[in-house]
């Protein structure tokens, strides 16, 4: 009877390969007419967007606008505090090597820095220092055999893998809108200044087709009053939302993974009923970045081998990415800040805005551990009524428990801000506290050698000159499965010969009898 193979598909996704890179994007900010002169920046933030990015040979093209928000003081205006944006684009590659023309990659990026100068009271020369970080990947489709059937005494070696493959992933953006009413003890608005906005994950779930986020937008508006002294006040807000983004293939009890960000916000100030400017409106785009990942278990042929037959295998080097574990914890990054001797005593508190940043990832048994720092800023009132603001770093170091994740495993991790808040405790000193909520992911890569092919060859003539028993001293790393294939004998037979009550539990030292098979010939 000749042999059939019994095959099976494996989609496995690989990664090809990873590269960083840093891009400083530059420009200049006019001061727009209708604004005052420039007298001194307080303070200078932005965020990063990618509008494309594109696979070559050997790279990835990364096209992206980086968006300033400039708060600054005016010794010629009315009020303490303006406010002005501005936005520089860039493009860059990342070296991958290996990278071909329409390959699957992803990018990351965030601003490490950013410097100002101010040229002279209308121009103001910014600086950021982007991070982009990208990777290739490819979707393979392996034939492996998982059994073969026609060899009576054919002796097979199955091992069962378990290990993850992307279903799809999408984008998709959401337009969150919220119009409300000042309470009635809050000035009217006369000019909004900024708003800090950050998308918060709540919920997640996966259903046929689709993957499904709820989240709160929170924002943190700063404004100037339409009173005498041209007062400064903040807004906080939350605005609920629910989102859906479409993904093929996506069935429910698979793993879903997801990234919010926040693209645009835009505020307009109405007037309400009495005709005050107390009608308060804002949209922000918010961006999902959905994909849908899977666990597999097949069943593989790594060794086989016939106490009679010589047979000849071809065999093939597969490699596996298996998610081992994934997990969001929540920290707060709670630092008492003071100002210098030469700064002005805090009056009020105006405005604290705060950026995570990861500085090093690392995995030990069962955890994650992250360390990084909370880039803050705080802009404030002092008693003269000026405005004046300082920059800290918070430095944090913080563990995200993952099942079954061991140390040299490879870990990713995403920190996404959830809340500030702060208490003035005296005014030299102010206690923030940043809530930091970080996702963690960790991977493992490994291979095995599969049975790809095999064929018969001649007879194992030389069977027929070993000796009838063989007295064997079981050595370092031999498993029963070795000894029974070098003396062309089964595991079967072994356990039989010996009384070996537990096959896996063989030790060095240990005697084995090993008797010989016979084949009859009629």
């Amino acid at each position: 009877m000749a042999m059939e193979f019994i095959t099976d598909l494996l989609k496995i996704d690989q990664i090809l390969g990873e590269g960083d890179t840093q891009v400083l994007v530059e420009g200049d900010i006019l001061v727009p007419d209708v604004k005052p002169d420039i007298s001194n920046i307080l303070c200078a933030d932005g965020d990063v967007i990618v509008t494309k990015r594109e696979s070559v040979q050997d790279k990835i093209i990364v096209d992206g606008v980086v968006n300033f928000k400039i708060l600054y003081n005016s010794d010629a205006g009315d009020y303490s505090v303006y406010s002005m944006n501005a936005n520089a684009g860039f493009s860059q590659n990342i070296d991958i090597p290996g990278t071909t023309v329409g390959m699957n990659e992803e990018v990351s990026c965030n601003i490490e820095h950013i410097d100002f100068d101010i040229i002279n009271e209308r121009k103001l020369s910014v600086k950021a220092v982007v991070n982009l970080d990208g990777k290739t990947l490819s979707s393979n489709r392996i034939e492996v055999i998982k059994d073969i059937s026609g060899l009576n005494d054919l002796q097979t070696l199955k091992k069962t893998i378990s290990y993850t493959n992307m279903v799809g992933s999408n984008k998709s953006d959401t337009m969150i809108r919220e119009k409300f009413e000042l309470d009635g003890d809050s000035p009217e608005i006369a000019e909004i200044l900024k708003c800090d906005a950050y998308a918060v994950e709540k919920e997640r779930q996966v259903t046929d087709g689709k993957v499904i986020v709820s989240g709160t937008v929170k924002t943190n508006t700063l404004y100037v009053a339409d009173d005498e002294s041209n007062s400064l006040h903040v807004l906080k807000h939350e605005i609920p939302f629910t989102h859906f983004v479409e993904v093929t293939g996506a069935l429910k009890g698979m793993e879903p993974k997801l990234t919010l960000k926040i693209d645009e916000v835009y505020t307009d100030v109405g007037e309400n009923l009495e005709g005050e400017r107390k009608l308060y409106e804002m949209e922000a785009v918010v961006k999902v970045d959905a994909s849908v990942i899977d666990k597999e278990e097949k069943e593989v042929i790594t060794d086989v081998y016939s106490p009679t037959k010589n047979l000849k295998l071809e065999k093939e080097k597969v490699d596996f990415y298996k998610v081992i574990g994934e997990n969001n914890a929540s920290m707060m990054v709670k630092e008492t800040l003071s100002i210098q001797p030469q700064d002005p005593d805090i009056f009020k508190v105006l405005n604290v805005y705060a950026k995570p940043v990861i500085t090093d990832t690392s995995v030990v048994d069962e955890k994650v551990i992250i360390e990084g720092i909370a880039e803050t800023d705080i802009v404030y009132m002092c008693q003269n009524q000026k405005a004046h603001s300082f920059k800290q770093e918070i430095p944090f170091r913080h563990f995200v428990d993952v099942h079954n994740a061991k140390e040299g495993m490879a870990a990713t991790a995403h920190l996404t801000l959830s809340d500030v808040s702060y208490s003035l405790i005296n005014p030299q000193q102010i206690e923030v506290r940043n809530g930091i909520v970080a996702m963690c992911s960790v991977n493992h890569k490994y291979a095995l050698d599969a049975v790809m092919n095999m064929e018969e060859l001649e007879e194992k003539d030389y069977i027929n000159n070993m000796p009838s028993i063989i007295v064997y001293y079981v050595q370092p790393g031999d498993s029963l499965w070795k000894i029974a294939k070098r003396y062309n004998t089964t595991i079967p037979a072994l356990v039989r010969s010996n009384d070996i009550e537990d096959p896996n539990m063989i030790m060095p030292g240990d005697v084995l009898i090993i008797p010989k098979i016979y084949k009859y010939k009629f």
